[in-house]
């Protein structure tokens, strides 16, 4: 059996990485999960400590925009040389709370009424509170007092206030509720008054600053709890957070800022269908939110829908009165939605950038921290993206002009104190972004010092997050930014140590993925980096057993083509049938002949959009022939031998 011409080319140890990510996220991330390969960036996993290589700062440039003088950021500090320890795994599904809504004396806030609490409780004496609210008290033994607030004739809340101050853990506890999380209510002045215990509709009141609890107020269970359970969580476990959003959606559709804060949480998890429809559900309720929209088309181009982006972006830019901020924001995006676009005007992306980095800049310096950070945000990004977009255009100098763009994004990140807790994530985006410029031009920029710096960063995120899920995103964008290395390597016709770097990046974009909804492009690219693992292994090492592992996770990924651009369809059907080889090799033979024949329909397909010469498929018939001739059916083997002929011989050029 033969394999397909372009992949036979792969037994010289070059082959084609997955494709470059141009769209550079916020992320953060830590290191090697209990493994260690030999040779390449693999080595470098365990010697991350080794200081990145400075850029050089060019004299020269090409570009009308160059002005600012470029800073070189120094050396990351050194790191422990070690393994870290495996991260634990994190919950498979969204947790599930146990509501059950507390009552006293058979009395049930939002339930109760009047006339059923007084049946119940006898007479009671009226008051009526200097915020109006009216209710009936008790004095019932052994508590100082116990007062019921009534609306519309219906028991509001029950306030239960103790004789004497039990410690909050210790009335939790008789309380039953000592092992549900909480969430501390704060006064003006940032001072603890009570803890709240959204699944039960508790709350303990406390001495100001102290867990001295002076009374139990009961209440219906209530959305806003459960959103300001979710805010404390967000670094610690985004599980949980997301659990009390839902939550809190669930019994409030309306509920604005739990939808954000949800929308928030799914994006950086990868889950971007929950993300879309979040979005536009967040919309709906405040249609005046830009941030909402903004996020909106993030989500959108992430997905691919890059028209909808645009214009939904687009439309923020067009109002009336938008605040410096938000138009620095959106025309960033824009530039980003132009570098993913199928027909990118990479000329176009640099005058998005430009027109940001002019908005942005003055922003950097204002009063609020807020805003700071957000227009440093936008710089960076800017920045990089200027970066990328030279290195993938049609452009003059670009040896000197990239790294000056990497020097200003250098000194972007330089700025920020090396203790702010923003800077690790802003040094895994500037890995990211510059390893994504390396990957669209061989000029400007060595990868390996980047690859270097990203896994110290890495390296020190391990002791920092908390969070299971947080930390698979990082290993999900150290994941891109490898395939981002490898990509720029083979341009610059480096394939040394080739299969183990490829098995490194794939490691980490698995543990990366676990929880992810990959999108149709991340199938098509993980999906190609494990195809070409397994074709190292098959060419290079002749070990078809192996090879058929990786072809697995590649086939698994490719179910379907949704993923591919329209053109690559006969490239998709002669990866097909090379993997059949090794499977018919390991003997899993209607395996073999199943992806043969997927193979063939593809490739026949795209012969007949003429996007593949039809002599190509000499080779897939040959080969179904080859396996039906094995298993003793003549019939098919002659079949499809005389269509190998016909193709041979009939096949057209496509020009």
């Amino acid at each position: 059996m033969r394999l397909p011409g372009w992949i036979e080319s792969l037994e010289t140890a070059r082959p084609a990485a997955a494709s470059s990510t141009e769209n550079a996220a916020e992320t953060r991330r830590p290191k090697s999960f209990g493994m260690r390969l030999v040779g390449g960036w693999a080595e470098l996993a365990d010697n991350a400590s080794e200081p990145a290589e400075e850029s050089p700062a060019p004299a020269e440039t090409a570009t009308p925009a160059e002005t600012a003088t470029p800073v070189v950021l120094p050396p990351s500090p050194p790191v422990e040389n070690r393994l870290a320890p495996p991260v634990p795994a994190a919950p498979s599904d969204t947790p599930t709370l146990s509501i059950d809504p507390a009552s006293f004396r058979n009395a049930h806030p939002g339930k109760t009424t009047r006339a059923e609490l007084l049946e119940g409780w006898g007479p009671g004496e009226e008051f009526v509170r200097e915020d109006g609210a009216k209710g009936i008290f008790w004095k019932i033994d052994p508590f100082e007092r116990v007062e019921v607030v009534l609306t519309d004739d219906v028991v509001e809340s029950i306030r239960i206030k103790l004789g004497d101050p039990v410690a909050v853990k210790e009335l939790a506890g008789q309380l039953d509720i000592g092992n549900l999380r909480t969430v501390s209510l704060l006064d003006d002045a940032g001072v603890s008054i009570g803890e709240v215990y959204p699944e039960r509709g508790v709350v303990i009141t406390v001495k100001p600053g102290t867990q001295s609890a002076t009374a139990v107020l009961l209440e219906a269970i209530d959305a806003e709890a459960f959103v300001l359970r979710a805010e404390g969580e967000l670094d610690d476990d985004t599980a949980y957070a997301v659990a009390d959003l839902e939550y809190a959606i669930q019994i409030d559709p309306k509920h604005a800022r739990a939808h954000r804060l949800l929308l928030v949480l799914l994006g950086e998890q990868g889950c971007w269908e929950q993300a879309a429809a979040i979005a536009a559900r967040a919309e709906s309720l405040d249609p005046s939110d830009v941030w909402t929209q903004l996020k909106h088309a993030s989500v959108l181009l992430t997905l691919g829908k890059t028209d909808e982006a645009r214009r939904k972006v687009e439309a923020v830019k067009s109002q009336k009165e938008i605040a410096p901020l938000v138009a620095a924001q959106a025309v960033r995006m824009l530039g980003r939605i132009e570098l993913a676009s199928k027909k990118p005007d990479y000329q176009r992306a640099v005058g998005h950038f430009e027109v940001a980095i002019r908005t942005a800049a003055p922003l950097a310096t204002n009063e609020s921290t807020d805003i700071q950070k957000a227009a440093r945000d936008v710089l960076l990004d800017a920045h990089l993206g200027t970066a990328l977009a030279i290195a993938k255009g049609t452009w003059q100098q670009k040896g000197r002009v990239i790294p000056k763009w990497i020097a200003r994004s250098e000194a972007i990140v330089a700025e920020v104190d090396a203790k702010d807790s923003d800077r690790p994530g802003m040094e895994m985006h500037l890995c990211r972004g510059v390893l994504a410029a390396a990957a669209g031009s061989a000029e400007g920029v060595e990868p390996l010092p980047w690859v270097k710096r990203l896994l110290s960063v890495r390296e020190t995120l391990d002791s920092t997050v908390k969070d299971q899920r947080e930390r698979r995103q990082i290993d999900w964008e150290v994941g891109l930014a490898l395939t981002d290395a490898l990509t720029a390597s083979l341009l610059r016709g480096d394939a040394k140590d080739m299969l183990e770097n490829a098995t490194l990046t794939a490691a980490y974009l698995e543990r990366g993925s676990e929880q992810r909804e990959l999108t149709a492009v991340e199938r098509h690219d993980v999906g190609n980096l494990m195809f070409r693992i397994g074709v190292l292994h098959s060419l290079q090492k002749g070990d078809h057993p192996t090879a058929v592992t990786w072809f697995d996770k590649s086939v698994s990924l490719w179910s379907d083509s949704t993923g591919f651009d329209d053109g690559e369809l006969g490239r998709l059907g002669e990866s097909f049938v090379s993997m059949a080889i090794s499977y018919w090799q390991v003997n899993r033979r209607e395996d073999a002949l199943k992806l043969s024949r997927k193979g063939v329909d593809m490739m026949v397909e795209a012969v007949d959009r003429k996007q593949l010469d039809e002599r190509a498929l000499a080779v897939a018939y040959g080969n179904l022939s080859t396996m039906y001739a094995e298993q003793g059916d003549d019939e098919q083997s002659k079949n499809y031998a005389e269509m190998a002929s016909r193709a041979e011989a009939t096949g057209t050029v496509i020009r």
